[in-house]
């Protein structure tokens, strides 16, 4: 019921379809103050140890008879992309629950007037990340790339099909739920010499001043606006951050006081988050592990049980294999070198008399 009573309230983004990236945020009451405070923190506390897991549940919207823009093996791919993006953060985002395939002619394209509160009523999964993809998504009859909620909020987003597989809007909208502003946020208040950082724009201070980007990043991802700040400096903002408003494949990182954010968010808002189910057979076998995740030039894989004529397959984001290796019958582990593999997100799978036993998704990151 507490997700009903925040929805108006707490409405966090959206993301515009029809302009390049224009997005509206409305920032919930009170959380710019929150994030102010919080900051002090951020900059104090260093991220270490292991992953945190992150459990989400993909909910795909198709038509009725099951025809769909996407395929779960698109929104896969797109995960590891965010995986990828959040590795410095200290989180991981894994399936626990099967996904789940909503065949409906009338949600296929989202309106979230009608269509909002029967998902999240019928079709949404309690303390895990819930991802919701149609085809078109549409705010209040406003044709949007998708849209999520600050902490306080569902925990859910909803993504459109065409913005769903273009490497950075999942990862923004998942940077809102975690806490994350957008880069202009109260802009052209923040000053381009950073004295007023901390209480404009997104109140990060590694973060450049920004204008707001929308159709002014040309195709070679250079900033083409003319803008001054008070102190008629021009703005160098930043066209690679993910929460900006730059051209979406241009959005590439994120800075280490935004993963500081990242990791602060989670454990001051987001620590209910759990899996309640291992619905996903592949991804959650007990069968084999992998690790560290994220690798960087080696990779250990961990069998539990003893296995013959077994291989090691490793695939990249597109699927196609890029490293093979042979294991000597009945070791309890290997070690596969990765150092020729390029950064980015791959598929371990491990196969047995042309069975496969399990799938583990991981991340090179050097």
């Amino acid at each position: 019921m507490r997700h009903f009573l925040t929805l108006v309230a707490i409405l966090a983004l959206t993301c515009s379809v029809v302009a390049q990236n224009d997005c509206g945020t409305v920032t919930p009451p009170g959380y710019a103050e929150t994030l102010v405070q919080r900051m002090a923190a951020v900059q104090t506390t260093r991220i270490s140890g292991g992953l945190i897991i992150v459990p989400v549940h993909i909910h795909l919207l198709r038509e009725s008879n099951g025809n769909s823009a996407l395929t779960l093996q698109d929104i896969q791919t797109e995960l590891d992309s965010v995986n990828y993006y959040y590795a410095n953060a200290g989180l991981i985002f894994i399936e626990c629950i099967a996904a789940e395939m909503i065949d409906e002619d009338t949600m296929y394209d989202y309106e979230s007037s009608t269509d909002q509160a029967l998902l999240l009523t019928n079709h949404f999964t309690p303390n895990v990340l819930n991802l919701y993809f149609a085809n078109t998504v549409a705010l209040n009859f406003t044709p949007v790339c998708g849209y999520a909620w600050f902490p306080g909020g569902p925990d859910a987003c909803f993504i459109a099909g065409n913005c769903a597989t273009n490497g950075s809007t999942l990862a923004h909208e998942i940077g809102h739920y975690m806490g994350l502003m957008h880069t202009h946020g109260g802009s052209p208040d923040e000053l381009v010499d950073g004295s007023n950082c901390s209480t404009e724009g997104d109140l990060i201070c590694d973060t450049p001043a920004d204008p707001s980007l929308s159709g002014l990043v040309d195709t070679a991802c250079m900033y083409t606006g003319t803008a001054m700040d008070a102190n008629s400096m021009m703005y160098q903002p930043d066209v690679s951050n993910i929460m900006s408003y730059s051209r979406k494949v241009c959005r590439t990182t994120f800075t280490p006081l935004q993963y500081g954010v990242i990791n602060y968010t989670y454990w001051n808002d987001r620590t209910y988050l759990q899996c309640i189910s291992t619905g996903v057979d592949e991804l959650q076998t007990i069968d084999v592990r992998v690790f560290p995740n994220p690798a960087q030039n080696e990779l250990r894989v961990l069998f539990n049980a003893p296995g013959v004529n077994r291989r090691i397959e490793i695939y990249d984001a597109t699927g196609r294999l890029v490293l093979l290796e042979q294991v000597a019958d009945g070791v309890p582990s290997q070690i596969v070198d990765l150092s020729l593999l390029a950064n980015g997100a791959y598929v371990c799978k491990v196969v047995d008399d042309s069975q496969v036993i399990t799938a583990e998704r991981f991340v090179v990151a050097r």
